[in-house]
C-alpha cells in the first residue's frame, strides 16, 4: 500500500507535463520530438532513455498572478485582494497541473534501409484540473445579505484528478524521402481518480421570512473516486483492475527540402475504473436544508454556541454525501499539434506551432513562433514566443549532444522570473543516449 502512495506523491511533485512541449517541439532533442509526435524519426540507430531521467517535465498553469491575488497595505503587509480575484476570474479559468514522468525508453531502427524505427517505453501520467467560479467566491466573501430574494445557483465548480500508468509501443516509418508516419499504442493502468460527475449548490435568502433572512441551501452532487485505498486501509486498492487503452498518431511531410510540416493527435482513449477500487460520494438527488438563523434577545440568555453547533450538526446530517460504489469510465484529454519548420540556412531555422489541449471547459490553445540556432554540431540554442490563450510567454533552452549523450534543458516561460506577474511555468529536461548517430552536415 505504501509503495503506491510513494509513487503517486513522486509523480505529482517531480514529473510534470510532457505535453507542454513548445520550444522543444522542433529541437534536436529526439525524446521531446517523439513524446509529442510518434512520427518523429531519429538520426541514431538506437535510442536509450536514461532510466527515470530521460524526460522530466515540470509545468503549472494558474488563472491569476500573485499581483492579482495580493494587495500591499499601508503597513507593507500583504492581504488577499478578493475583489481583484473575482474581477480577474473568467468562466474558463482553470488551475492545471499535468504530469508525464518517463520511466524508461528504448528504440531501434531496422529494415533493409533502416526505414523503420520501433520503440517501447513506460511513463506515469498525472492530470489535475480545478475550477472554482468567481460567482461562488463573490457570494461567500460578500455574504448572503447582498443577494436577498435571489436564487443563486452554482454549477461550474469542478475537480478532476487522474493518475495512471502507461506502457507504450510505437513505430515511425519513413514511407518516402518526404513522408513519415507514426503510431503509438498505450496500455493504461489507472492508479487514482477523482471525477466530478455532478456538483450543484443553491442558495436563496428570503427577505420577507419570519425569522428574517431565512436561507435555503440546496445540494445535488455525484463525485466518483478511485484509488483512495492508497491512503485508507478501509478501502480496497488493486490498480491492475483499472484498465484502459489509448493511441497517438502523427505524420511529417517535406514538400521541399527546406520545409517540414507536421501533425500529431495524442491521447485518444479512456480508462475504465473498476468498482472494487471505487467510492462514490453522492446526495442521491437534490437535498435541501433551511437555516432559520440565530436567536438573540436583549437579555442575551440564549446560548449562541449551542445554536451554532445545532445548525452545524443538522447541516452535516442533511447534506453529508452518501457513500456508495460503482464502475465508471473517464476519457483522456487529447492533444493536437500542427507545426511547420523552415530551414533558412545550415545553422538557422524558424518554426510555427499550434497546440490544442482538451479540458473540461473546452480546449486550451497555444500558438508558438520558434527559432532554432545550431551553434555547433553538438550544441543547439532554442527560443520561442508563445501565446497561451492570450498570455504571452518567451521560451528558451538548449540541446547538448556530445558523442552518444544527449541532454536538453528548456524553459517554456522565462518570464516566470517576474514571479509576481507569472501565470504559468514549464521546464523540461532529460538525458538519453543515441548510438549509431550520423553527424550533422
Amino acid at each position: 500500500m505504501k509503495k503506491y502512495f510513494i509513487v503517486l506523491a513522486s509523480v505529482i511533485f517531480t514529473g510534470l507535463n510532457a505535453q507542454n512541449i513548445h520550444t522543444g517541439y522542433y529541437s534536436n532533442a529526439f525524446i521531446l520530438q517523439s513524446a509529442s509526435n510518434p512520427a518523429a524519426f531519429p538520426e541514431a540507430n538506437t535510442v536509450v532513455g536514461f532510466p527515470g531521467l530521460s524526460n522530466l517535465n515540470y509545468g503549472l498553469q494558474w488563472p491569476f498572478s500573485l499581483n492579482e491575488v495580493f494587495q500591499k497595505g499601508l503597513d507593507d503587509s500583504l492581504r488577499i485582494n478578493l475583489p481583484s480575484i473575482i474581477s480577474n476570474m473568467g468562466k474558463k479559468d482553470v488551475l492545471h497541473l499535468d504530469a508525464r514522468h518517463q520511466l524508461f525508453h528504448l528504440g531501434f531502427k531496422f529494415g533493409e534501409n533502416k526505414s523503420v524505427f520501433a520503440y517501447f517505453g513506460d511513463e506515469v501520467v498525472t492530470d489535475v484540473s480545478l475550477r472554482v467560479s468567481s460567482e461562488l467566491v463573490d457570494y461567500l466573501s460578500r455574504g448572503n445579505a447582498h443577494f436577498l430574494n435571489r436564487q443563486m445557483n452554482f454549477d461550474d465548480e469542478r475537480l478532476e484528478v487522474s493518475v495512471y500508468h502507461s506502457f507504450y509501443v510505437g513505430t515511425a516509418v519513413e514511407v518516402t524521402e518526404k513522408l513519415n508516419l507514426g503510431l503509438r499504442l498505450k496500455a493504461l493502468t489507472g492508479i487514482a481518480n477523482v471525477h466530478t460527475e455532478k456538483l450543484h449548490l443553491g442558495f436563496y435568502t428570503d427577505l420577507t421570512s419570519v425569522p428574517v433572512y431565512e436561507t435555503t441551501l440546496q445540494a445535488d452532487m455525484l463525485i466518483q473516486t478511485s484509488g483512495m485505498g492508497m491512503i485508507s486501509d478501509s478501502l480496497n486498492f488493486n490498480p491492475t483492475s483499472n484498465s484502459g487503452f489509448a493511441f497517438d498518431i502523427g505524420a511529417t511531410y517535406k514538400p521541399v527540402e527546406e520545409l517540414e510540416i507536421s501533425f500529431a493527435l495524442n491521447d485518444i482513449g479512456r480508462i475504465d475504473w473498476a468498482e472494487e477500487n471505487n467510492e462514490y460520494h453522492t446526495t442521491d438527488g437534490q437535498v435541501e436544508y433551511v437555516i432559520e438563523g440565530l436567536t438573540q434577545s436583549s437579555s442575551g440568555a440564549e446560548d449562541l454556541e449551542a445554536q451554532m453547533e445545532e445548525i452545524s450538526d443538522s447541516l452535516s446530517t442533511t447534506l453529508e454525501p452518501i457513500k456508495s460504489t460503482g464502475a465508471y469510465s473517464t476519457k483522456l484529454h487529447s492533444n493536437l499539434f500542427l507545426g511547420a519548420e523552415y530551414e533558412l540556412s545550415e545553422k538557422h531555422r524558424v518554426s510555427l506551432l499550434f497546440h490544442s489541449r482538451e479540458g473540461f471547459v473546452g480546449r486550451f490553445n497555444v500558438y508558438s513562433l520558434g527559432y532554432q540556432f545550431q551553434i555547433a554540431e553538438s550544441f543547439q540554442l532554442l527560443t520561442s514566443y508563445q501565446n497561451f490563450s492570450g498570455i504571452s510567454n518567451i521560451g528558451a533552452g538548449f540541446v547538448w549532444s556530445p558523442g552518444p549523450l544527449q541532454f536538453h534543458l528548456i524553459f517554456d516561460n522565462i518570464l516566470v522570473a517576474d514571479v509576481f506577474d507569472a501565470k504559468n511555468l514549464s521546464v523540461q529536461m532529460g538525458l538519453s543516449f543515441h548510438f549509431g548517430k550520423e553527424k550533422l552536415e
